[in-house]
């Protein structure tokens, strides 16, 4: 072997590696709870093109609107405007609409999040593989740490 393919070994304390370890599961938990934030967010916009589509087409000038957040109790509500809704744009901003334009707004909003989702299981995807790598050089480095007479028995 030359001095250029020499292996290079780097030892490192398995409390580092354990501590890594936890670090990761706690990161691939967050990216697991910002996907599914992220899919409620795209059914709660498909509910929303399903409103204004249904505006658009059957000229909705009644609805129920849900009195809580679990809709367990709704009210009747007429529109006063049949053709614009209200849409959330951001932060705290909201702009009055037409039904059209509002539904390219949650179209958008739908893509952007969809690009996201991708992103984040990408990511989910390369930090799992880290975590199982982690998890076999702690398993295996607990196999090796355990006294000779202790191995194999159950």
């Amino acid at each position: 072997m030359s001095s250029s393919e020499r292996e290079v070994r780097v030892l490192v304390p398995l409390e580092a590696v354990i501590a890594e370890f936890e670090r990761t599961r706690k990161y691939v938990e967050g990216l697991q709870e910002n996907i599914r934030r992220a899919l409620e967010r795209l059914n709660d916009l498909a509910i929303a093109r399903d409103l204004i589509s249904s505006m658009k087409v059957y000229k909705v000038s009644e609805i129920l609107v849900p009195a809580d957040k679990g809709s367990s109790v709704y009210a009747y509500a007429k529109l006063d405007k049949v053709d614009r809704v209200v849409v959330h744009i951001g932060q705290d901003y909201f702009l009055e609409l037409s039904l059209e334009k509002a539904m390219e707004v949650i179209v958008a909003e739908e893509n952007e999040i969809k690009e996201l989702v991708k992103e984040l299981e990408k990511e989910l995807n390369e930090a799992t593989k880290y975590l199982q790598t982690l998890q076999t050089v702690i398993l295996s480095a607990s196999r090796g740490a355990q006294p000779r007479g202790e191995q194999g028995s159950a």
